[in-house]
């Protein structure tokens, strides 16, 4: 390129909250940044700053400080101030690109675009799986089941209107496909990525798990995310019920919030068996993941989104417990077993704890698996696809 190319991304998210879609979003950002282009992303008033990303902040919402998933009464006011920042820059950056995350994104995207029709400015729509699918694992129909009707018509129309849509996984690729009529050659996989973990030597992983409270003599199970029914919180519950007369395994657990799982653990005795951490930095994760022995995915909802946790474990050649759903069978390597209850989870848990050969093989088997397709140089690559044919 004779000169760096302007991309405003547009975030409509409590950005970086250290979780699995601001872990995409900062991953994005970064490939394009390699790629050459100069990058501004809107966000949020709440959030933490990135090294390296540049960002712009709404206005304060004193009321709004939800950062977990989920939705919010006062994420409509959020996006309107959201909506005027993007405008805003886009009048003083002109980039040539609007580059949508979530569906949110997308519509605000649209109509800032609509607004400055004489920039010219193209749009990407970067899709983390389905809205419809994603509000139904929220349990947003269960009181209202005729707000699923317009939802889809929503999406229906969202999708329609973007350029190019980018999907985090080639699940939800195929997903818009068939739920959506959408043509093909709009949609590219842009997958989520991972970097690849340096191991820790036995003696700092004794050290760290001392420090952080985890017991040096059990078998280490993970879960890393959001507490929450829509991402499996009441399967992992189960499994650590359980799991609880296993003398060997113990579980630790990073994520939030906490109050959603400690009133358990205590009622239910498992309180010595747990590290609950609660939120922490994800520049810190890989300490946290080389104390594991094996992970846990407990999520059942095949809405269509990548999996951030399922390739930071890979990264660290975990052995990964999961739902027997597409996702995670596109994610996981060719031929590991797959969970059909909570049962099975606490099962194949108790086996594998049993078993350090075992673990040690599908260690082999899963960094392998990483290492040939699911570093962020693959998004570079199909980044450079989509944008090269973009700014023709």
């Amino acid at each position: 390129m004779s000169k760096p190319r302007k991309i405003l991304h547009i975030a409509p998210t409590p950005f970086f909250s250290d979780r699995g879609c601001h872990i995409r979003i900062a991953g994005i950002v970064n490939s394009l940044v390699e790629l050459g282009y100069d990058n501004l992303v809107c966000t949020y008033h709440h959030g933490r700053d990135v090294d390296g990303i540049e960002t712009r902040r709404i206005s304060p919402i004193q009321v709004y400080t939800q950062i977990d998933a989920g939705p919010s009464k006062h994420k409509l006011l959020a996006d309107w101030r959201l909506l005027l920042l993007v405008v805003r820059e886009m009048r003083r950056m002109r980039p040539d690109v609007l580059h949508a995350h979530l569906h949110e994104g997308l519509l605000i995207g649209l109509v800032a675009k609509a607004l400055l029709f004489w920039h010219g400015t193209r749009l990407v729509g970067d899709m983390q799986g389905s809205l419809l699918g994603e509000l139904e694992a929220h349990g947003t129909f269960n009181k209202r089941p005729w707000l699923k009707t317009p939802v889809r018509a929503i999406e229906y129309v969202l999708l329609r209107l973007a350029r190019v849509i980018a999907c985090s996984s080639a699940h939800a690729r195929e997903k818009f496909i068939a739920d959506f009529k959408l043509r093909a050659d709009k949609l590219f996989l842009v997958q989520d990525g991972a970097d690849a973990a340096e191991p820790l030597d036995a003696e700092r992983v004794t050290a760290l798990k001392k420090i952080k409270g985890v017991p040096g003599d059990k078998i280490v199970a993970i879960y890393t995310g959001a507490l929450l029914g829509a991402k499996g919180l009441d399967v992992l519950k189960d499994v650590i019920l359980r799991c609880k007369a296993a003398e060997r395994l113990h579980f630790l657990i990073i994520g939030y919030p906490t109050e959603n799982l400690t009133p358990f653990l205590e009622a239910h005795g498992l309180v010595d068996i747990c590290t609950l951490t609660g939120q922490v930095p994800f520049e810190d994760l890989k300490n946290y993941l080389n104390m594991a022995d094996i992970a846990i995915d407990p999520k059942a909802s095949d809405a269509g989104e990548g999996s951030g946790k399922m390739l930071n474990y890979l990264a660290c050649g975990l052995p990964v417990i999961a739902f027997d759903t597409q996702n995670n069978k596109d994610f996981l390597p060719e031929g590991t077993p797959l969970a059909d209850s909570s049962e099975d989870m606490a099962e194949q848990l108790q086996l594998w704890a049993q078993d350090p050969d075992l673990r040690v093989e599908i260690r082999a088997t899963n960094l392998r698996h990483f290492t040939n397709g699911y570093s962020w140089q693959q998004a570079v690559h199909q980044l450079r696809g989509i944008y090269d044919n973009l700014l023709i």
